[in-house]
């Protein structure tokens, strides 16, 4: 009867830490559309420019400063991957950096090191030759580093590169565009392979309202190239099937992703007026599979009429790979239409963040939130539900969802934690409101997610400041790292130009900020970043699940500690028992072998001292 009583207990714990609480409305009657710009902005700003700053206020704090820059457009939708955690413990990370409040003929790549004891020096100088921005960093050879940025679209992107990662000269060489096309615009990178030496680029041939031209019929083509010997020699820009101009018109600036776990290679792309849809190659690049995600009506609308109100991505989104291969994606929730002359329109107020990976099914073409929140696909939304009803004219304008600016990253436990730039009640001296960065975990790979949302920025460090553009290393320890733009003024300075914009009226200081919260602290609801001890265990999903003989979990130890195992049927009954006596702290394989079990589900129970965590299983 005590067995039966703990295993009631504990399944009541896991209930509960798997609800999913609501927001308050998902439809609201005063939802109000604007005018979205059809140029995204590269380059000089035109108009007039107000030359003042302002300037940070906080105090020393723990979280490192990589640096700073007047130039505040890090990205126009989703953010490139500009921090990595390496094996040996030691940060790289970079950022768009200028120092100049007009004209940024000093911008490109700001990079900072941390040697696994020490930060070096905050960047003065770009890492570039030449005018560059939109930087990519990740690993390259046994113990080097590589960027990948562009300048403008009438020019190549540039590739540096050094065989040691935090030291010696940067080695510049130019990555020349396909023939036809102007120039190569917001590329992004990952690397892959025997010590990293597997290099992918996408970027966009550059678009004709930036100076380029259509290549292929396509008014900015997302083009892929592939370098198999660190960067030396490349395979050539190929224009894959699937986003040809048989099936789009163009694509817009920093709306895809890229990444890699070892010869699974995946692009993802989608704003509000194409697909959502997923390139994946599981030769290391050689052939490729496409999979629409959410299905868009209008990619080939030509205007001239008008377009009712639908559902739709906000252009924002954020892949990652798990240890299976498998795609993890989150997006921006909007609604859009148009109007009979042609010009697109966004919802100011509306809110929500997605969630889809390969294991679930594709989401509802309609993309009701009601049904994604049914389905497990809507997992995020301001937290401060008042904002629903706050006056349009407080809200500074980044032409997406109230959440937006997603991250995600996935681990060797089975664990996802998707990230996003989310509104809330402060406002800035401009009166807009601001924006923190809020975090949401799941324990079992994407299946459910844990009840708390937390804002990783919520603490007095942040008060009075806007936390934007966030990008987070792959990789990762016991910690997230999480490098993002922190301005004291609601908007972005660069996108002022655009008619009717709301936001930020001037140049301003504009800091990248790490910061590295502990994962327990976002899985764990209602304990806050710091306020914990240190955790006992991080405990994986079973894998294979569903099985029919052996399954297996990583179970990480942060101290030497006594370790039981019992699986329970749906009745309570006890019908395997392991005793693992005292293991050492690190990684420890537990096995389970379930041949002998009648078909059905079960709860593996692990007990580390005196914590319990449970896992399903589904025995075939």
């Amino acid at each position: 009867m005590k067995h039966l009583f703990l295993f009631a207990v504990a399944c009541s714990i896991i209930l509960s830490s798997y609800a999913q609480v609501k927001p308050a409305s998902f439809k609201r009657n005063n939802e109000v559309f604007a005018p979205k710009p059809a140029l995204q902005y590269d380059g000089n700003v035109i108009g007039q420019q107000q030359n003042y700053s302002v300037v940070s206020t906080k105090a020393i704090m723990d979280d490192p400063t990589m640096g700073w820059s007047y130039y505040d457009l890090q990205t126009n939708n989703s953010t490139q991957p500009r921090v990595y955690l390496h094996p040996d413990g030691q940060i790289g990370g970079v950022f768009t950096m200028s120092h100049e409040t007009s004209g940024y003929s000093d911008r490109g790549a700001g990079y900072r090191f941390n040697d696994g004891s020490a930060w070096g020096p905050e960047p003065t100088a770009r890492i570039e030759l030449d005018r560059a921005g939109w930087p990519n960093y990740g690993p390259l050879g046994p113990n080097g580093e590589i960027v990948v940025s562009h300048k403008s679209a009438t020019n190549p992107l540039y590739v540096n590169t050094r065989p040691v990662k935090g030291t010696g000269s940067w080695t510049q060489t130019i990555l020349a565009a396909p023939v036809d096309a102007s120039g190569l615009d917001w590329p992004r990178m990952v690397t892959t392979g025997p010590d990293h030496m597997y290099v992918h680029v996408i970027a966009v041939t550059g678009p004709t309202g930036n100076g380029g031209v259509v290549y292929n019929g396509l008014d900015g083509a997302i083009v892929y190239n592939r370098s198999l010997d660190g960067g030396v020699s490349w395979d050539g820009w190929q224009l894959l099937d699937g986003m040809t101009s048989a099936e789009y018109q163009g694509f817009s600036a920093d709306t895809y992703a890229i990444a890699a776990e070892g010869d699974n290679i995946v692009i993802v792309e989608g704003d509000s007026w194409n697909d959502l849809f997923m390139l994946k190659s599981t030769d290391n690049g050689d052939t490729w599979t496409k999979t629409v995600i959410w299905p868009c009506q209008y990619n080939l609308w030509p205007g001239g009429d008008s377009v009712p109100e639908f559902y739709a991505p906000d252009g924002s989104l954020a892949l990652a790979m798990d240890k299976y291969g498998k795609a993890h994606i989150a997006f921006g929730h909007m609604r859009v239409l148009a109007d009979a002359t042609g010009a697109k329109l966004w919802t100011i107020n509306h809110d929500g963040m997605c969630y889809w990976n390969e294991n679930m099914p594709l989401p509802d073409p309609t993309l009701d939130p009601d049904i994604l929140f049914a389905n497990g696909n809507y997992i995020g939304w301001v937290q401060d539900t008042l904002l629903y009803y706050e006056p349009t004219s407080s809200f500074a304008y980044y032409y997406k969802s109230m959440s937006t600016f997603p991250t995600i990253a996935c681990d060797e436990y089975d664990n996802v934690f998707v990230t996003w730039s989310g509104m809330v009640m402060d406002l800035d001296v401009n009166n807009y409101h601001l924006r923190n960065i809020f975090a949401r975990a799941s324990t079992d790979n994407g299946a459910t997610w844990h009840e708390n949302i937390l804002n990783i920025t919520g603490s007095i460090y942040f008060w009075g400041l806007e936390c934007i553009h966030a990008s987070v290393s792959p990789t990762s320890d016991d910690k997230l790292y999480i490098l993002f733009q922190e301005d004291s003024e609601a908007g972005l300075f660069l996108q002022s130009t655009n008619a009717g914009y709301q936001g930020q009226p001037g140049p301003t200081n504009n800091q990248y900020r790490l910061i590295t919260p502990n994962k327990v602290d976002i899985i764990d609801p209602g304990v806050g970043i710091g306020d914990r001890q240190e955790a006992s265990f991080l405990l994986s999903q079973t894998y294979p699940n569903p099985v029919r003989d052996l399954t297996s979990m990583v179970l990480n130890l942060a101290k030497p500690a006594d370790v039981k195992v019992s699986v329970y049927s749906l009745l309570g009954q006890q019908v395997l028992s392991l005793d693992k006596g005292i293991l050492n702290a690190g990684s420890h394989q537990l096995v389970i072998d379930a041949a002998g079990l009648k078909t059905g589900v079960y709860f593996i129970s692990v007990k580390v001292g005196d914590q319990v965590q449970t896992r399903k299983m589904i025995v075939e």
